[in-house]
């Protein structure tokens, strides 16, 4: 650890009892470590979050999620969940050890837009509903279901993670009044209205994710948060089979009560889903110890890591950088990037060290900028970027009025969800016009159409 406390940035030795032995992912929330727990043998992940964000005006929103992460998932201990084993703080900065999982996001699954096989699709959702259903049973409601906190490991084991915004049933919420929580393609119509999101919220989501598997995409179309929270509180959804005619009708009647408008109308316990897919004996089932008919768990292939892929470093920003590069040095990029990599610790060296590979100053000068809004914000030429302080927040919005920052913010959270509040305000006080921002914010959603996507919604003049 670092001597300020900063979890997030270079590679520390070790994290308290924990010795560090790799970076697995860094993302615009924080930094995922390898660490190796000595007094009982064992690899576990742990999760950090870059210091600025606590320092920043919603910070304490930020420890809070954290915090109720451990809470929510401390109580569920399941073969379908990542298991949270601590929670701990150094200098105030927050870290969470968990169970070290080997698998891939279900997310990586959809970015062709390709259906899934039917069993390979039910197999998933199955093991996602056994997740639920004892969280339920423990009085947690996930609240955030969606692909990219499935995990889908080498032999077809699933496991639900990212229990940052759950709900307990403590007798209290902690969610403010008026605000939603979620992510919008996967919430259900009472998110939307504010009303008490239950158990049947996350059925709902689930049937969100099996819709999206089964037909490449999602049952609704909006092309924004406002146009999509429409649809999903007025229009009916897209029909399962009209988008897959290959798919047996008979799983219309399921997805249209999964994905009914009122909460009563839908599937009351995950149970009640799970039995409604076994009933359509589409797929090969076997008998259980205990003399139940269950759904044979098909095996699910793992997508291959890219070859370019640099262990504990994030594909996107790699390959965003390889893009940078490109422009000004041409295929020698590619390799750059990869080496590079290999050598550094941390965003802010891999910027320094790219960054001088380039000739031109206002070439360099451009690279660096946009590297530090790919990396969210959090790495400058020499290190990690300091904190901005309440004083300082209207003029980090420079030119834009809140009214037209608050609607780019609905537009990117369609895409990279709650996130999306915190990446606008690093980025606002540096975009010199509303293109520019939206073409900075841009840079930050990692497909290609779903960036074309977000473009389309910069207003004309």
């Amino acid at each position: 650890m670092s001597g300020n406390g900063n979890l997030s940035g270079t590679q520390p030795p070790g994290i308290g009892r924990y010795r560090i032995l790799n970076i697995l992912g860094r993302g615009a929330m924080g930094v995922v470590y390898l660490g190796y727990d000595e007094a009982i043998d064992r690899q576990v992940a742990i999760k950090t979050i870059h210091r600025h964000l606590l320092d920043d005006e919603g910070g304490q929103e930020w420890l809070e999620r954290f915090r109720r992460e451990v809470r929510a998932a401390g109580r569920c201990l399941h073969p379908n969940i990542v298991t949270v084993f601590e929670y701990g703080e150094i200098d105030l900065a927050p870290y969470i050890v968990m169970e070290y999982v080997q698998g891939r996001e279900l997310r990586d699954y959809l970015k062709e837009r390709q259906p899934l096989p039917l069993a390979n699709a039910v197999a998933i959702i199955v093991q996602v509903l056994n997740a639920l259903g004892h969280a339920h049973a423990q009085g947690v409601v996930h609240r955030d279901i969606k692909p990219a906190n499935i995990i889908v490991l080498a032999d077809g084991q699933v496991k639900v993670t990212d229990f940052g915004i759950a709900r307990l049933d403590t007798g209290s919420d902690l969610t403010q009044v008026g605000m939603m929580v979620g992510s919008p393609s996967y919430m259900a119509p009472e998110q939307f209205s504010d009303q008490h999101a239950d158990r049947r919220a996350d059925l709902y989501a689930t049937g969100v994710v099996l819709f999206e598997l089964l037909t490449g995409t999602r049952p609704f179309s909006g092309r924004n948060a406002s146009e999509l929270m429409y649809q999903v509180l007025h229009e009916p959804h897209r029909r399962l089979t009209q988008l897959n005619p290959a798919l047996p009708v008979e799983l219309d009647p399921v997805l249209d009560r999964a994905l009914a408008k009122a909460p009563n109308q839908r599937f009351q316990e995950a149970g009640e889903f799970i039995a409604a897919l076994e009933g359509l004996k589409l797929v090969e089932r076997e008998a259980a110890m205990d003399g139940a008919t269950v759904i044979r768990i098909a095996p699910v292939q793992t997508p291959e890591l890219p070859a370019n892929t640099v262990p504990g470093w994030d594909a996107a920003l790699l390959a965003q950088a390889e893009q940078f590069l490109i422009e000004t040095l041409g295929p020698v990029a590619r390799v750059l990037v990869r080496r590079t990599a290999l050598q550094v610790g941390s965003p802010a060296e891999l910027i320094q060290q790219l960054a001088a590979a380039i000739p031109n100053e206002q070439e360099r000068l451009r690279f660096q900028r946009r590297m530090r809004v790919a990396t969210g914000g959090t790495a400058t030429a020499t290190g990690m970027g300091s904190s901005m302080s309440r004083s300082q927040m209207s003029a980090a919005m420079g030119p834009f009025e809140q009214e037209t920052l608050e609607a780019v913010r609905q537009h990117l959270t369609v895409y990279l969800g709650p996130i999306a509040k915190v990446l606008i305000k690093q980025i606002a006080g540096k975009a010199r016009s509303l293109e520019d921002l939206y073409r900075q914010l841009a840079e930050q959603i990692p497909t290609a159409a779903d960036r074309a996507a977000f473009l389309k919604k910069l207003p004309s003049e």
